[in-house]
This record gives C-alpha cells, structure tokens and sequence, in this order.
C-alpha cells in the first residue's frame, strides 16, 4: 500500500483538494487506470483505503472540513464502498478518468 502512496504523490506532488481525491480513489478501484500494472494488486478496497489515508495524513489531500478525518482508513473504506453502492460519494467516470491521467500511469 505504501508503494501505492508512493506513487501517487510522486506523480502528483501538489496533492489534490478531497472531492477530486475521492474521485480518483473510486476511479482506481473501478477500473485500474492511473496506475501502473504492478501497482494493480494494491487497487483492492484493503490496501487502497490504507494508501489514501496514508496521503491524507501526509497532508497531500487538500480536505475542506477540519472536523472530518480524512486520514482515518475508515473514511477511505467508505469511498471505495461508494464505487460500486449508492452512497453520498459519487462515482463520476469521466472526472475520474482526468484526474487519473494526471498520474501519467498506464491505463
């Protein structure tokens, strides 16, 4: 999960704001792109949930509400949830997929 982390902040080293790092965590769930065939394995909701939380508590998710804790594995288990449920987060395919191409990753 770490090497997940790792690379998504090499990538995109000024972060994201929270709505558009909640995209491209459901995008990478759903569908692989953004990241590298190697790296696929870790698109599993466990290892995904932990790499986000990991940016986050990095400082790399830009969030709007102090009050949520976004480096909690626990809120990230609940985006991936959301790829595939009818939640509050929105799977937005074609948001995801530009923001995924920022990562520059093999699709």
């Amino acid at each position: 999960m770490e090497a997940l982390a790792t690379y998504i902040r090499t990538r995109c080293p000024e972060g994201l704001a929270l709505a558009d790092a909640v995209q491209l965590c459901m995008h990478i769930y759903r569908t692989g792109e953004g990241i590298p065939a190697g790296l696929r394995p870790l698109a599993s909701s466990g290892p995904l949930a932990k790499a986000f939380a990991s940016l986050a508590a990095s400082g790399w998710v830009r969030r709007p509400d102090p009050d949520t804790d976004v480096s909690a594995v626990e809120f990230w288990a609940v985006v991936v949830a959301s790829a595939t449920r009818d939640t509050a987060w929105r799977y937005d395919a074609e948001e995801g997929r530009q923001i995924a191409a920022r990562l520059g990753g093999s699709g």
